[in-house]
Order: C-alpha cells, then structure tokens, then sequence
C-alpha cells in the first residue's frame, strides 16, 4: 500500500512540476564582432555647434575624429530554456497499463515461473515511464542572456566619430564673402580645447552691409583639406537699427501724415532700434514703446546687439508756434493796407521717396503772421495752401486768386516753401506737390511765376525757399526764371532760399539750438522783426546770415539768389 501512495505522489510530481531543457539557436550569420578589430584610417574633422545669434555672433565648430575600423563578422548563438510538462492523457494511459500489467503479474502467473513475473512488471514500468517521457512544451523558450560568437564569416568596416585627441597644435582658416566682396581672407584661427570659434563681430564692419533683411555673407572653412561652406544671414549676426537722415524728422504715435500723431521730432543723426518695416513707414522702439518715422527720412543700418545700449538720439521737442524767437514779439510796422495781397504755398507732407518737409507749415504760418502784423497785409487778402498735391490744385489755387482780386491793382508778395527740381532736359524749375505721382506733382514754376506777372500788380515780390531734391550745375536756371517776373513787371524782385545745386538747411543744431525753421525762412522773418523793410537790406541781412549759419552748422554752402529791384520797400 506504502509503495502505491509514493508512486502517486512521484507521479503527481512529475506531472505538475515537468522538467526544462536548454538549446543554442544561431540568431545572425554575420554579427559584428566589435572585440575583434582592426584601426584602418583615422582622420580629424570639425562639427559645426550651436547657433549664430546677434547675442552670440560666433561660429562654433568641435574637433572630432572619424576613426575607421575593420571588425570581424561571425555566427552569434543564444542559449534558451524551454519548459515541458507530461501530457495528461498519455500519463492517465500509462498508469492504466501499467497498474493492469502489475496486477496481472502479480495474480494470474506462477509462483514457480519467476522469469514471467519480472518481465511484466518490467512492461508495466517502461510503460509508465514512457508516458511521463511524452511532454508537451509550456510557453516560449525563454533566452538565457548567454551568448557565443562562433566561427568567422567574414569582414565589417565602419566609422566612429569620437572626440579628438592630438598632441600638436591644430589650426584651421577661413574667408567670409558678401557676393562678390571678399571681407575677410584666409585668416586663421587656433583650435583651443577641441573648439574653433570665429567671432564675426572681430571680422566684419557693419556699415559694409546695405539695410536689407534678405542678406547674407558666406563662411568658407579650410581645415585638414576640407572645405566647409555656410550662408550666414546678416540679421543673425547684427541686428537692424535706423538713423535719421534728414536734418528733422516727426516720431509719430501712428503711421500717416498728420499734425494730430507727432509725438516729437528727431534730429539729425539719431538713432533708434528697429522693430519692423513696413514700407513707406518704419516701426521703430523709443524708450520702451513702439512709434514710426517715415521710411524716407532714415537711413537702415546694422549694428551689434549691444548698440541698443548706446543709442544717441536727438528729440526735439514739439513745442507750440510762439516758442521760438522769431515767433513772438513780432512788430507793426505798417497799417493795413487793403492794395496788399499775400500767396503763400507750404508743402510739408511728402511721401514716397521724398521725405517730410520738417517744419515746412511752422514756416508758411510765420511768414503769413508777419505779413499780417508787420507788412500790413490784411488776413482776408492772405491765401495759403499746405500740401498741394500738383499742378491741378495749383492751378485752382492761382485761379482763386485771380477770383478775388479782380481785376484791381495789387502790391503782392508770394511765398513758396517745398521741394524742387531742375529738368536735365530742358533746365526748367518745378516745385514739387505731395502727390507720390511724379510727373503729376510737377508744377512749372515757369507757367506759374508768367501768371503772377500777368496780374495787375504795380509791386511783385517772390519769396521762393525751395529745397532742391536734384542737384544743377546750372545756375542760369533760376536767373531765367526770374526774368519770367523781373522782365515784366518792373517794381518786382525774386528771392531763392539757394543756387540749384544747394539745399535749403533748417535752422537746426545737432544737441544745441533749434529753431524749428529753415535757415532762410528764419533770417527773413528776424530781417523784417529787426524792422528792415526795403529789399537792399533784407538781402544784405539774408545774404550775411544764411550762408553763414549754413557752413556753420552742416558745413555746407547755401547762398541766396537775389533777381530784380532792391530799391522796393515792403511797407512803402
């Protein structure tokens, strides 16, 4: 009984419990054998790091070697363990068969006939072992972790990239190209710690670069005989900044022309960080806020980031009419006289290529306050236009003029201030109206000046600060214009602010006095305060001041052009 309850429990065992095996399985024919090698070249190269920022404006490059190897290739095996377990219906059989074989020899064979006994129980056993022998797997071989390169199949090259290590002094050149310019050629550099660095800011002048976003240079690197190119963006090496070009120009609040925006004005010289451009107006940064400047009164140009830091700009205040000298105190010196009649046309509001006019209204507005407190001429009989836009509304204006007067003699004085130029074909002056059309802001100051001449005026004087945008050698240009008036009318005279190839400077130090007026406007209003009246005189006073003033503060001539009668009085 002993013996059946330990064969059960030894079966159970077996049966529950199973057994394991373990095998080597080729998993690769060709595994790299990264223990067997051989170094078959070494070369050194550089990596370029980073980026190229205006806070940061180095080239980076870290010196690396690309080491070539030859590895043996052989057959890998890994070893795994598969579980077993007996299969129940095979086991159920055996131990049937063999418990009936056991029986059978033990109850039906001859005592005498031992042979027969043993060899049915020996049936019996190879019949319950054999059951237990047919197992069934359990699950997927699980690998073992162990593995074993076996034979060699054959060779792997491949390349490594690792950190240099040199004992001797590496350096490496480089040439930096803006189109076709050569900037900087063949210079070298040390390779320090495995580092190159190239610090643009020590290569290159940023006043070589024009103010456009879209730029770029190109860095050619030569080390080790490789050749490594880049294109550079300007923008990520400097960044952009305007400076003020004209002699003045409005900050204004918002884009657009308008006296209502004007925040201050800037002089010449001053510089801003630029935020964006957006065609004929700049964004641009003053203090902590974002303001505009016309797109024509600035200049783009590039600089380090730490430039912000050091920003030299210029305001002027924008103080009210009466602020300045000229402005206040203005004396009478004649009674109103209704025979005088004043024409004034002030074009300030330019745009497009032609900058803002600074101080071209304040101007017009001074001229008209002294014809109408010093000159005698009463406010009713003064016309004035601003920003005319061309020979259309020039002509209207004229046309009202002749309206009003008619018909009856006059003493007139008319008074331009604006933009001219000089036809290279035909030497003929035109004042130039706001309109960004160019032919259609043409107004011929020929057709215009024969009008003035045809009206019945028995006194004619023209007050002419034109600002001249194209430069003439020809001074015969204004003389026959003039003669335009001088040859008809004889009590006329004709002033011009300069000669054809001068401009007409404001009356504005770069940090000291502003007047807030051109250089010849000003002198002529302070002629007539001063109580010079006849035309000998203001053109002695206009002659002695503006140029002078001129070459001392821009360094640059200006000389009024007098035609026709200095024997006329302005009050007489």
């Amino acid at each position: 009984m002993n013996k059946t309850i330990k064969l059960i429990l030894i079966s159970s065992f077996l049966f529950f419990y199973g057994c394991s095996t373990t095998t080597w399985i080729v998993e690769n024919q060709e595994e790299v054998d990264r223990g067997n090698y051989k170094l078959l070249d070494s070369k050194l190269f550089l990596q370029k790091t980073g980026s190229i920022t205006p806070e940061l404006p180095v080239a980076q490059f870290r010196l690396l070697s690309a080491n070539t190897f030859e590895y043996a290739q052989r057959v890998k095996t890994d070893r795994y363990i598969q579980k077993y377990r007996p299969r129940f219906g095979y086991v159920v059989l055996g131990i049937g068969a063999s418990a009936l074989g056991g029986y059978t020899a033990l109850k039906f064979t001859d005592d005498n006939k031992q042979g027969q006994k043993i060899a049915l129980l020996g049936a019996s056993s190879a019949l319950l072992g054999i059951s237990f022998l047919n197992m069934k797997p359990i699950g997927d071989p699980k690998p073992t972790g162990e593995t074993k390169l076996l034979r060699k199949t054959g060779e792997y090259v491949d390349t490594d990239t690792l950190n240099a290590t040199v004992s001797s002094e590496q350096i490496a050149a480089y040439t930096i190209k803006f189109g076709d310019r050569v900037l900087v050629n063949n210079a070298t550099s040390r390779i320090t710690n495995n580092s190159l660095s190239i610090n643009f800011l020590e290569d290159l002048n940023p006043d070589v670069f024009p103010g456009n976003e879209d730029i770029a240079i190109d860095l050619e690197v030569v080390f080790n005989d490789s050749l490594y190119s880049y294109n550079v963006p300007i923008k990520s090496i400097f960044e952009p900044f305007v400076v003020v070009k004209s002699q003045v120009t409005a900050l204004r609040n918002k884009p657009g022309i308008s006296s209502s925006n004007v925040l201050t004005d800037l002089a010449q010289g001053s510089q801003l960080k630029l935020v964006e451009d957006e065609g004929d107006w700049i964004k641009v940064l003053y203090g902590i806020s974002e303001n505009w400047v016309s797109a024509s009164d600035i200049d783009i140009i590039w600089r380090p980031s730490q430039f912000s830091r050091e920003l030299s700009v210029v305001a002027i205040p924008n103080v009210p009419f009466g602020s300045v000298d000229v402005e206040r105190d203005i004396p009478n010196l004649a009674e109103d006289d209704r025979r005088k009649w004043g024409f004034l046309i002030a074009n300030q509001g330019y745009s497009g290529n032609l900058a803002e006019k600074a101080y071209a209204h304040r101007d017009g507005e001074l001229i008209e306050k002294y014809l109408n407190t010093a000159l005698g001429v009463v406010p009713t009989q003064t016309i004035k236009f601003q920003d005319i836009s061309g020979s259309q509304t020039a002509r209207n204006g004229f046309n009202r003029l002749v309206s009003r007067v008619n018909s009856r003699e006059i003493d007139l004085i008319v008074y331009f201030n604006g933009y001219a130029e000089i036809d290279p074909q035909t030497d003929k002056v035109y004042f130039l109206g706001t309109s960004t059309d160019s032919l259609a802001s043409r107004i011929d100051l020929n057709s215009f000046f024969d009008g003035f001449a045809n009206l019945p005026v028995q006194k004619l004087s023209i007050i002419a600060d034109l600002d001249f945008v194209n430069s003439s050698p020809n001074k015969d240009a204004l003389a026959l214009l003039a003669a335009t008036i001088t040859n008809h009318v004889p009590n006329s005279n004709v002033v011009f602010s300069s000669n054809t190839d001068q401009r007409s400077y404001l009356y504005a130090e770069p940090n000291g006095v502003q007047k807030r007026h051109s250089i010849f406007s000003y002198f002529f209003a302070d002629a007539v305060k001063k109580g010079n009246t006849s035309w000998a005189d203001i053109k002695n006073y206009l002659d002695r001041n503006v140029s002078f003033t001129s070459r001392s503060i821009f360094n640059s001539a200006q000389d009024i052009r007098f035609f026709g009668s200095d024997s006329l009085s302005l009050i007489d």
